[in-house]
This record gives C-alpha cells, structure tokens and sequence, in this order.
C-alpha cells in the first residue's frame, strides 16, 4: 500500500511521474500552477507529447480533494488525467500554427466580463477595455459544445506578434461573439424548472409562480454568459420589450438576472441578495461583482449603482 501523501504538491508529483510512465519515453509532463478568475489557484498537469502542438493542461484538484477524502487513490488519478488528455488532444485543432497568424484567428475572437479589482495581476499581462469596475478581455474560442467552450485567454505576447491594438480586437469581439455565442434569456421559473427536471424528474411549476418578473440571460453554453450585456442593442431590446429600465443583476461570470425597475431607489434590498448570493452560493472563481448595475432605457446606457 501506498504511503499516505500529504499535501497537493506532493500528490501532483505523484501523479506527473506515473503518467509519464503509462504513457512513454516521448511523454513530458509538468505541474503548474494556473491562475484563474478572481485569483484563484488551480493546480495541473502540461503533458506534452512529440511531433503532437497541442499541449492541454489537465487540472487535479478535484482528484486531489478525492483523496484527501478517502474517495480515491494516486492511480485512479493517474487513469482519469490519462483519460482527460487523449480527450482533450482528440477533440483539439490538429494544428495550432493557425494561431500566430491574425487573420486566421480573428473570426473566432470573443470577450468576457471578470472583476477588475479581483484580477489585478492577471489584467497585468492580458489586453482589456475597463468598463464601470469590470474588465472586457479576450479570449480566441478553439470549440464549443452544449455543454461549454474550450478558449485560448489572448495576452499581451499575442498582440505584439499580431501587431494589433486593443481596440482592433474589442472591435472583432463585438462583431464575433454576439453571433458565436448567440444569447439565451429565460424566466427564472423556466430555469429553475429545467434544474429540478433534471435531478429529479419533476418540474416546479407549482413552487415558482408565473408572475415573477425576473429572467436569466447567458449564452446558449451558459459559460461566461455575463459578457451577454455587452451585445449590441441587446439591452435597448429587452428594456423596451419589458417597457422598463432594468436592474442588472451579476449572478456570477456565467449569467446575468435582469428585473424591470420602477426606479432606482428601490435598489437597496437587491444588493444585499447579491452579497448573500455571492457569499453563499458562488464558487470564487466565478463571482463577477457585488456590485448591481442598471440599464437605463432613456438614457441607452449602464450604470453602476
């Protein structure tokens, strides 16, 4: 039996060193650690493989969770980054030499709202557009399925080798996100129906009255579906369909609750929801704000309240 490990780093070395043995001599496997949304630190494995471009980072730290637990072992997580790399490389671009050129990637650069304040270092070294206290940046979008999207974040170095400004690439996001990652919104009992069929069979038309005003909008994907606030007209659109102005309320990096607002002063009870929300209900990785925002129609324009 194994010698029991006792923290991560000493789990992901571990593990580096059984996939590079399953997996040959022409395999190298490093441990890094990512940083992501908000700060947040994931740690993963780079497995490189010869005369292959394609470089995935398989991340361990639900493995590693496992373990600690009791729940798994060193070689279940060796055989589930395993599985995780052939499917990655599988599903990948079979060449990634399309990326250094400009024209080759701009029709599939999008954009995606983060918290300015809580990614500081990360805006350090990425292009971005400061919008109220959030940050538009960019990201090149590799695939997209039901289920999510694989991205490449573009950074400082990728503008300098295209030779482009921020702005060229907000404009290519604008023109391309909108119609890559087409909008969905949806009333919250809509939603919260799908959830409750989908654990447990059973709809919740019943504890959820038809007369609640609140809708959920988010991409089709439903991965960094806030950005859905940045579309062209998107807003004016709904604002006038509702026949109000709205409250925009950050759900978190993937979606947005929008509510028609009689007036702006009856925005106290709804930043507390936010605070509780984000406190209670959000992984940290995917806050957005604790902040509520409004979209007045008159005005066509966003506010931070």
């Amino acid at each position: 039996m194994d010698k029991k490990i006792v923290d991560k780093k000493s789990f992901a070395e571990q593990v580096k060193s059984r996939v590079e043995e399953r997996l040959g001599a022409d395999c190298r496997v490093q441990v890094e650690d990512v940083c992501k949304n908000n700060g947040v630190v994931h740690t993963g494995l780079r497995i490189s493989v010869d005369k292959i471009n394609i470089s995935p980072v398989i991340y361990i730290d639900s493995q590693y969770q496992e373990y600690e637990k009791g729940r798994t072992t060193v070689e279940n997580a060796v055989g589930h980054v395993i599985c995780s790399y052939r499917e990655k490389s599988r599903d990948a671009p079979a060449d990634m030499r399309r990326f250094l050129s400009y024209d080759s990637v701009r029709k599939g650069i999008v954009y995606k709202l983060v918290n300015t304040e809580r990614n500081r270092e990360l805006l350090e070294d990425v292009p971005h557009v400061d919008l109220m206290e959030l940050s538009i940046v960019f990201q090149y979008l590799l695939s997209q399925e039901e289920l999510g999207i694989a991205t490449i974040l573009i950074h400082n170095i990728h503008m300098k080798l295209w030779d482009v400004t921020t702005e060229e690439l907000y404009d290519a996001a604008e023109e391309n996100t909108w119609r890559l990652l087409p909008y969905e919104i949806k009333s919250v009992m809509d939603v919260l129906n799908e959830i409750l069929e989908s654990e447990s069979g059973e709809g919740c038309r019943e504890q959820v009255p038809d007369s609640v005003p609140m809708h959920v909008l988010s991409n089709r994907c439903r991965v960094e579906g806030a950005a859905c606030m940045l579309y062209p007209g998107l807003l004016r659109e709904l604002a006038d369909k509702a026949e109000s102005s709205l409250y925009i309320i950050p759900s978190s990096i993937h979606e947005l609750l929008l509510l028609p607002a009689a007036c702006e002063e009856e925005s106290g009870g709804i930043r507390n929801m936010i605070r509780e929300i984000n406190d209670t209900q959000v992984a940290p990785e995917e806050i957005l704000s604790y902040s509520l925002y409004y979209y007045d129609r008159e005005e066509g324009k966003i506010k931070m309240l």
